[in-house]
């Protein structure tokens, strides 16, 4: 892997701290902020999934009531799970 010089601008106290914990770590400031911005997309990324799966999961459970409230439990001869898991497959 090849890699990049870049400039940041960071907060004097900020830098202050990073200075301070790379040399308490005995690591690099380039090792720690390639560690911290792996670590933040990676939290990003499961965070957006989780409420990507929670929006679904809040969706299944509005189409099971809207399916119970019709009394039969029917919806075009499909029983609702049927329905709820043929809807799922084609998302």
């Amino acid at each position: 892997m090849s890699s990049k010089k870049i400039n940041i601008t960071i907060p004097e106290e900020n830098l202050r701290e990073i200075d301070d914990f790379c040399k308490s770590e005995d690591v690099s400031k380039s090792w720690l902020i390639r560690e911290a911005a792996s670590q933040y997309i990676a939290t990003v990324k499961e965070k957006k999934e989780m409420d990507r799966k929670r929006k679904d999961m809040e969706w299944a459970q509005e189409a099971s009531k809207k399916l119970r409230e019709k009394g039969e439990g029917f919806y075009n001869g499909k029983k609702g799970f049927e329905v709820i898991r043929e809807s799922r497959d084609r998302k």
